[in-house]
């Protein structure tokens, strides 16, 4: 099993994605502490996982606090004594014109997929390198962090900023036996996704994408799996596009 022993934490692990990630990194022999704002779906979500037999927790955070941050923190060290692989996977999209866009959303939306991305890394690495840990650590970017989009400002520049945060930490922590990696999805099979066409039928979210399809939350989880695992010992800084080759297709009419 790939991650054998490793303890992580996965933000936004109670649906979409970061199930699927949960998911994943159990199967391949992690023990899990999932993180999530939604109670009643984390309930349900380690209930399931624990009616197969694998090894998960759950708590209740939110992520705009930093005061539940700094009990996060503790609280994933005293389950597990530790933690190996931390997964910033937790956001949140709304589709709205740039003109429209309220204060209080850019805040929300910022705080939500940038700044707790920042603070948890910071909080966490800091344990890691006070304990010895050789870590891994995954951002969830999207696309939308490399190439813009309408109604959608404050997303894209959130998931840009993970970008360049990403590759930023990366390089200051290396030398600390610790690897900071982002992936960037493309159209996923999700509820958020599934959201954002309900908002917009107009949306025609595959027409652009040559695999014409939509991806499914499994091959993210996947990519997430190789970024959190040891064959991955020499990639850091890195960002993996997983969109069905749509950044590729940029230039089609």
């Amino acid at each position: 099993m790939r991650l054998k022993g490793k303890r992580a934490l996965v933000t936004g692990g109670a649906s979409g994605i970061g199930k699927a990630i949960v998911a994943k990194f159990l199967t391949e022999g992690a023990l899990v502490l999932i993180v999530d704002k939604n109670k009643g779906e984390l309930e349900k979500t380690c209930d399931e996982f624990k009616k197969t037999g694998h090894p998960c927790k759950g708590i209740v955070t939110d992520l705009r606090d930093r005061g539940q941050l700094d009990v996060l923190v503790e609280h994933a060290w005293s389950c597990w004594d530790g933690v190996d692989v931390l997964v910033n996977n937790a956001g949140i999209a709304v589709r709205e014109p740039f003109l429209d866009i309220e204060a209080d959303r850019w805040d929300e939306i910022l705080a939500i997929n940038l700044s707790a991305i920042f603070y948890l890394t910071q909080k966490i690495t800091k344990k890691m390198i006070e304990h010895v840990v050789k870590g891994s650590i995954v951002n969830m970017a999207s696309k939308n962090g490399i190439a813009g989009s309408s109604a959608l400002a404050h997303y894209n520049t959130s998931k840009g900023g993970i970008i360049l945060l990403t590759e930023s930490i990366a390089v200051e922590l290396a030398g600390k036996g610790i690897r900071v990696n982002a992936l960037a999805p493309g159209f996923i099979e999700t509820p958020l996704d599934q959201k954002l066409k309900q908002a917009d039928d107009s949306l025609s979210l595959t027409e652009r994408t040559p695999m014409q399809r939509l991806g499914t939350a499994e091959e993210v989880a996947n990519c997430a799996l190789f970024l959190a695992s040891d064959e991955a010992s020499y990639v850091t800084g890195s960002t993996l596009v997983v969109d069905g080759g749509h950044l590729a297709n940029a230039s089609e009419l």
